[in-house]
Order: structure tokens, then sequence, then C-alpha cells
């Protein structure tokens, strides 16, 4: 009985270390993953003006405090009319407006 003993205990270190390899290997993979991400920069450019997408961001989550709203912003959908000078937008879904920051 000892043996089998002996041999349940080796499985289950053997597990435990397969365990602790396939972890090490998940985090290697999730650490290169984010190092490849790469920095993305958008700009429109119409009629002479260049706005960059990070600035409607920013302008569409000032005017969405600015009505009165303490939700955090979790989603931003952007419709961009660049030939009005009008961004519209939804955030999280729900709250709509326009912001003129074109």
């Amino acid at each position: 009985m000892a043996t089998k003993k002996k041999t349940a205990a080796e499985t289950e270190v053997k597990e435990v270390k397969t365990e602790a390899k396939a972890a090490k290997t998940t985090a290697k993979t999730t650490k290169a993953a984010k190092a490849k991400e790469a920095a993305v920069t958008v700009e429109f450019q119409f009629q002479g003006k260049n706005t960059a997408v990070n600035d409607l961001v920013e302008a569409v989550k000032a005017a969405y405090k600015a009505d009165g709203n303490e939700d955090a912003v979790e989603t931003v959908a952007l419709y961009i009319q660049p030939e009005n000078g009008v961004a519209y937008y939804v955030v999280n879904g729900k709250s709509e407006g326009k912001c003129v920051a074109l």
C-alpha cells in the first residue's frame, strides 16, 4: 500500500507542476500580447480642419457631464458629420447628444 500512496503523491506533484507551468506560459503569452499592442491615433481632416478622435471623445465626456449625468462613461458611439461640423454621440447606449467640436 505504501507504493500506491507514493504513486498518488507523485501524480499530484506532477499535476501541480503542470498547472504551474501552464500558468507561467499563459502569463508570458499575455505579457507578449500586451507588448505588441500599438498606439493608434485617428484624426479627421476636412476642409482645412484637423480633429483628433481622442479630442472628440473628451468633448463628448465633458458634454455628458455638463448635461447633469453622473453615471460613469462606459461606452461612446460617435457619428461624425464633418460637413456640418458636428459629432453626434450616444453614451452608454442611452444618453444622446451632439457636440460641436469639429
